[in-house]
């Protein structure tokens, strides 16, 4: 039986509110890398996301191959590029990694044809089984923009697209199949529809989302994109989310991180079961008021807490107070007393916060601007959050145009 240690959005280089996670980081890592030493994959995936920038620190890059290096000891390891990736930076590593870094080290910074990397092989269980594994990077929705249009891409055009894609690399992985040794992998960052966001994540992941009844029915798929860990509902194979190893905001403060375990026999569907990561200092939060904080104060040393103060007056600064009762934990903003109301935000779930496209419609209504003005606004600015981390932006309608005019000018005759 062949095994696999999925892992996902590490998101090395992060911070909360402007506190540094080195330690954070440290800790969940080398957990991680016990975990591939206690399970003995023949094959780990990293399924996107590994950096929280496409700008990285040198820091963050020793980080983050320190780790890699640490898996790569023990079994082949193949990184996909996520949304948060730099293709470059991914590109590099790849050359200076390789199949010469421990038992393999192998980066796919861009969507790939099946022979320049887009489907891997490695033999397993001491060469009775091998595993094949098609992997596909994060596609930009740009990649499907029709210069046809001037209306822009619709959610539909993104599935079609996806789907093309996918199916040439599921025959290439299929090509050559062997029912009696081959164990079929795929590996994706992409929102699959029926995905659980966590509070923290934003909205817009939905707007250009690949149905769950398109994935490819293969021993396992290996999903990134989606903090919290979870199955993909709806389909009859193994899909599953690995998840972050760190909560990456107060909104997933409740999740259980984790790791995936993945056994496979061919012609099988796979056991994919979490292994659950306790490294990392907790996310706390606290609504009440100073002396319940003082009686419950030990629960909160070395996290990082958000703390809501009840029973002051409404507006009053008290972060020295609870620095002084809670001296082991970092302190996410200031601590302000707030008004004790039916309607507060106790009765939100912790750390949950607007999308900032819902924000932004509300800072430009609080501005004066109607809701028939606000939109186009709203609009754009939403097409600038899904292009944030891409490195090749689309051209707006109007560009689109003006290109089609320049490239057919009229010219005067004689």
């Amino acid at each position: 039986m062949s095994r696999t240690l999925h892992t996902s959005d590490w998101h090395v280089g992060h911070t909360l509110y402007g506190h540094p996670r080195e330690e954070d980081f440290d800790a969940v890592l080398a957990e991680i890398a016990d975990v591939a030493r206690e399970y003995r994959p023949d094959l780990i995936i990293h399924s996107g996301d590994l950096f929280h920038s496409s700008r990285l620190t040198a820091a963050d890059l020793l980080r983050a191959m320190g780790a890699l290096h640490e898996l790569a000891d023990v079994a082949p390891t193949v990184v996909v590029a996520g949304n948060h990736d730099s293709p470059g930076y991914l590109k590099f590593l790849n050359l200076v990694s390789g199949p010469s870094r421990g038992k393999g080290l192998f980066f796919v910074d861009r969507l790939r044809p099946a022979r320049e990397g887009g489907v891997l092989s490695f033999d397993a269980c001491g060469g009775e089984q091998r595993i094949r594994l098609a992997a596909m990077p994060f596609v930009h929705p740009n990649r499907f923009w029709r210069s046809s249009s001037t209306s822009g891409m619709t959610p539909a055009d993104y599935a079609e697209g996806m789907r093309g894609l996918q199916a040439e690399l599921v025959e290439a992985l299929r090509e050559g199949y062997d029912p009696s040794r081959d164990v079929l992998l795929f590996t994706s960052h992409v929102y699959v529809t029926g995905a659980t966001r966590s509070a923290s994540e934003r909205a817009v992941h939905e707007a250009f989302e690949f149905p769950a009844e398109d994935l490819p029915d293969v021993s396992y798929v290996a999903l990134g994109h989606i903090h919290r860990p979870q199955i993909v509902p709806g389909i009859e194979f193994p899909a599953r989310y690995a998840g972050s190893p760190l909560p990456m905001d107060f909104g997933e403060a409740t999740d259980s991180k984790s790791v995936v375990i993945v056994d496979a026999d061919p012609g099988r569907q796979a056991k994919a079961l979490p292994r659950p990561l306790s490294s990392g200092r907790r996310l706390a939060y606290f609504p009440g008021t100073l002396d319940e904080l003082r009686a419950q104060a030990s629960q909160y040393d070395g996290t990082f807490l958000k703390a809501d103060i009840t029973g002051e007056e409404p507006g009053t600064l008290l972060t020295r107070e609870v620095a002084e009762i809670v001296p082991n934990a970092i302190l996410v903003g200031p601590v302000r007393a707030r008004e004790e109301t039916a309607d507060a935000v106790l009765d939100e779930a912790p750390g949950d916060e607007p999308d900032l496209p819902d924000a932004f419609r509300a800072y430009l209504t609080r501005e004066g601007m109607s809701n028939a003005a606000a939109e186009p606004t709203v609009s754009a600015f939403t097409q600038l959050l899904n292009e944030i981390d891409d490195e090749t932006p689309s051209p707006t309608p109007a560009e689109e145009q003006l290109r089609i005019a320049l490239s057919d000018t009229w010219t005067e005759t004689s």
